[in-house]
C-alpha cells in the first residue's frame, strides 16, 4: 500500500507537470516539461522499491506507523534525444539533445488512520532542476535561450480508502527561470489538484494503475517591461505597438497562463526479475485557458510512454525511457509531434 500512496504522488506530480509543459513552452524552455514526469516518476519508484512489501494487503490499517518523518534525497542526471526540440507544428530542425542534472527530496509526513477504513499518507517534495539544451552544441550557441532552471515545491495528502481507492488533494507551485546571464525568473504557478485513482493488483504480481485529475493553475508571467530592463528599449517597442494599435499590456498579461486542466492516466507496472521493472503508460491532458490571450484557448496533449528502470544497487539505479508526445490545440498553431528516448542515472539516499 506504501508503493501505491508513492506512486499516487508521483501521478499528481505528472498532472501538474503537464500543466506546467504550456508555461515553459510560451517562454523559451519546452524542453524541460517533457522531462520532468519521467524523472519524478524514477524518483519516487526507487523510494517505492526501498519499501517493505506489506504480506496483509489491503488490511494496511492494521500497521499504521506514527507521524515520524521520513525523507528520501535522489540526485539524477539524463541525456535525452528529442526528434523535435522547439516544440512547433514545422520543426525547423531535424533532432537535438538535452542534459537533465536535478535534486529531488520527498518528504513522507507519517501515516495517520481516519476511522476504521480510510489512511492518510502525507507527503512533501522539493525539486530543482537545471536543463541544458544542445549540450553538443550542434546548432552553436542557438539553442543556448532555451536553457532554464525549475523549481518545484508540492505537498500531497492520498486519502487510501477500501478497495486499493485513493483520492488524492496536493498543490504545487513550479517556477522557471534563467540561469544563463542575469538569473531572472521567467514565470511562477500555483495549481491546486485533486485525484482519484484505482490500483489493480494482477495474480502475476504485476499491477495495473487507472487515475482522473483535475487542476487549477493560477500563473503569473512576466510583463513585457519585466522582461525588457532597458526603460528606452521598452518605450520604443511599447510606442511602435501602440502605432499598431496594439497594447502592450494586452499582449503580454501577467496571468497568460492560468486555466483549468483535468488528465487520465494508465499505467501498467511489470517487474522482471528482482531489479528490472518495465512501464509503458498513457496520459490525456485538457488544458483549458481562462485569461490573457490565450483565453479559450484550449489545448489537448496525449502521451504514450515506456520506462525501463533496474536497480544496480539499493541506492543506485539506471532507466531507459520513451515516449511519444502529441498536441492539438483549438489555436492550430500551438500543435506539434516530439518523440524522445533517454538514458538516466539516480542515486537515491533514505536517511
Amino acid at each position: 500500500m506504501k508503493i501505491f500512496s508513492i506512486f499516487l504522488s508521483c501521478i499528481f506530480a505528472g498532472v501538474l507537470s503537464l500543466n506546467a509543459q504550456d508555461d515553459n513552452s510560451n517562454n523559451g524552455s519546452a524542453e524541460v516539461d517533457a522531462i520532468v514526469p519521467s524523472d519524478l516518476f524514477i524518483d519516487m519508484l526507487n523510494a517505492a522499491k526501498d519499501q517493505p512489501r506489506d504480506p496483509m494487503g489491503t488490511q494496511r490499517l492494521i500497521q499504521v506507523k506514527d507521524s515520524s518523518i521520513t525523507p528520501i534525497m535522489t540526485a539524477s542526471t539524463a541525456f535525452k534525444y528529442t526528434s523535435n526540440p522547439d516544440k512547433i507544428k514545422t520543426p525547423t530542425r531535424d533532432d537535438g539533445s538535452t542534459l537533465d542534472l536535478s535534486l529531488n527530496l520527498s518528504v513522507g509526513l507519517g501515516e495517520y488512520g481516519i476511522g476504521d477504513d480510510v489512511l492518510a499518507v502525507p507527503s512533501f517534495s522539493f525539486m530543482q532542476m537545471r536543463t541544458f539544451t544542445d549540450p553538443g552544441q550542434d546548432y552553436g550557441d542557438d539553442m543556448k535561450a532555451y536553457d532554464v532552471d525549475v523549481q518545484v515545491i508540492g505537498i500531497s495528502l492520498p486519502l487510501i480508502l477500501p478497495d486499493d481507492f485513493t483520492l488524492t488533494f496536493g498543490h504545487s507551485y513550479v517556477a522557471p527561470s534563467t540561469f544563463r546571464g542575469e538569473n531572472q525568473l521567467i514565470s511562477y504557478s500555483n495549481t491546486p489538484s485533486v485525484a482519484f485513482a484505482k490500483n489493480i493488483a494482477l495474480s502475476s504480481g504485476d499491477v495495473i494503475s487507472m487515475s482522473a485529475g483535475l487542476s487549477y493553475t493560477f500563473s503569473q508571467g512576466d510583463s513585457l517591461q519585466d522582461q525588457i530592463t532597458d526603460p528606452t528599449y521598452f518605450n520604443f517597442l511599447q510606442a511602435v505597438m501602440e502605432q499598431s494599435g496594439v497594447s502592450a499590456s494586452s499582449e503580454y498579461p501577467a496571468n497568460l497562463q492560468s486555466g483549468l486542466g483535468h488528465t487520465i492516466n494508465l499505467s501498467y507496472m511489470s517487474p522482471v526479475g528482482e531489479k528490472l521493472t518495465l512501464i509503458p503508460s498513457f496520459t490525456y491532458n485538457n488544458m483549458m485557458f481562462s485569461e490573457g490571450s490565450f483565453q479559450n484557448r484550449s489545448d489537448r496533449t496525449y502521451n504514450l510512454g515506456l520506462v525501463a528502470s533496474y536497480a544496480i544497487y539499493e541506492w543506485l539505479n539506471a532507466t531507459a525511457m520513451t515516449n511519444y508526445t502529441w498536441k492539438n490545440s483549438t489555436d492550430n498553431v500551438s500543435e506539434f509531434r516530439d518523440f524522445i528516448g533517454g538514458m538516466s542515472l539516480g542515486v537515491t539516499h533514505a536517511f
